[in-house]
């Protein structure tokens, strides 16, 4: 094990937050149970959201789904562009902010991240460029993950005619999503590709196989929506061969060397079992020489981000505050 960005407090759930039922897919019905999740998220999330009085500002931001192939069959990229009114005028170039679905690998959808990247897009008057990329186990390690690449490649050829500075890409994610974010980076650099600026992560998963548990997933593996315990066999779809697991493009923490990457926001939940590899992939970004800051959101679960907590909404803060280079760094 890394040593930790921070010593974590271990706490409790926030008495406010909902603790729901793990997402379980039914393997006989794929197809079926992913679009029988995602409407049923979409729909809770778009009743959160009604409730909340930044609705109709969320709701002004415009998008475009562009379809895009890199060889494994085409898939949605969805555009987010602020409204006119937010920004400074058409004539400013916006920061660029590339983001990645969580879901295990395995499911959910950019549907389900409808609210998260259009109040990011708003919140921080940047593009979001949102990629659908293809699901496990149906499209296994690494193919999501270079479809996430390209998808940044994409990202610096077309962004400006969407007002958006191919100049200052960010990539970022949660879960899985911030996963492919951490990994993204480390492709960019050793492949030469676009120059990103910085990565936000939130409660990223960057360990899929290690010895020994953590203290965060001995107190937070069961019963606390999400259910993983790295010793075990946790993202079992994504893998087809054991020896993947510890691929640095699997388990970005297992890297050797981390230097030379974009700065970072890690933004992690307290209640989680992945909390303590995020605190140790912030350590040893921070000793590769990677200016870093992270924030842990007291009492909150993972998946957080997609809900309206005000926790939400001050992960997001960071998120926008950091893509507009205004973060504590």
């Amino acid at each position: 094990m890394y040593r930790k960005y921070l010593e974590p407090e271990y706490g409790k759930v926030a008495p406010e937050v909902e603790i729901m039922a793990p997402q379980v897919m039914d393997m006989a019905h794929k197809k079926l149970w992913r679009q029988q999740s995602d409407y049923e998220s979409l729909a809770a999330m778009t009743a959160a959201y009604q409730r909340c009085n930044i609705y109709p500002k969320v709701m002004s931001v415009m998008t475009e789904d562009i379809l895009c192939d890199f060889g494994n069959g085409p898939f949605r990229v969805r555009v987010y562009q602020p409204p006119e009114e937010s920004g400074k005028g058409l004539e400013e170039k916006k920061p660029v902010l590339v983001y990645y679905h969580g879901g295990s690998f395995s499911f959910n959808s950019i549907e389900v991240y409808e609210y998260v990247c259009r109040y990011l897009c708003m919140t921080g008057e940047m593009l979001v460029v949102a990629p659908d990329y293809h699901l496990a186990p149906e499209h296994p390690f690494p193919q999501g993950l270079e479809e996430a690449y390209q998808t940044l490649v994409w990202a610096k050829d077309h962004v400006e005619a969407y007002g958006g500075d191919p100049g200052n890409l960010n990539v970022g994610g949660d879960s899985s999503g911030g996963n492919f974010a951490a990994v993204v980076s480390m492709m960019a650099r050793e492949r030469k590709g676009p120059d990103i600026k910085g990565q936000y992560l939130v409660y990223p998963l960057v360990c899929n196989k290690a010895e020994e548990l953590t203290e965060s997933e001995k107190r937070y593996g069961r019963g606390h929506f999400l259910e993983y315990r790295c010793t075990e066999d946790p993202m079992a779809l994504y893998f087809t061969r054991e020896e993947e697991r510890k691929d640095p493009y699997a388990s970005p923490l297992l890297a050797e060397d981390l230097s030379g990457l974009p700065r970072a926001c890690i933004v992690l939940a307290e209640c989680d079992p992945l909390l303590d590899q995020g605190l140790m992939y912030a350590a040893k970004l921070e000793d590769a020489g990677v200016p870093v800051e992270c924030h842990v959101m007291k009492g909150m679960l993972h998946g957080f981000l997609n809900w309206t907590y005000g926790k939400s909404f001050e992960a997001m803060e960071y998120g926008a505050r950091f893509v507009r280079g205004q973060g504590k760094m």
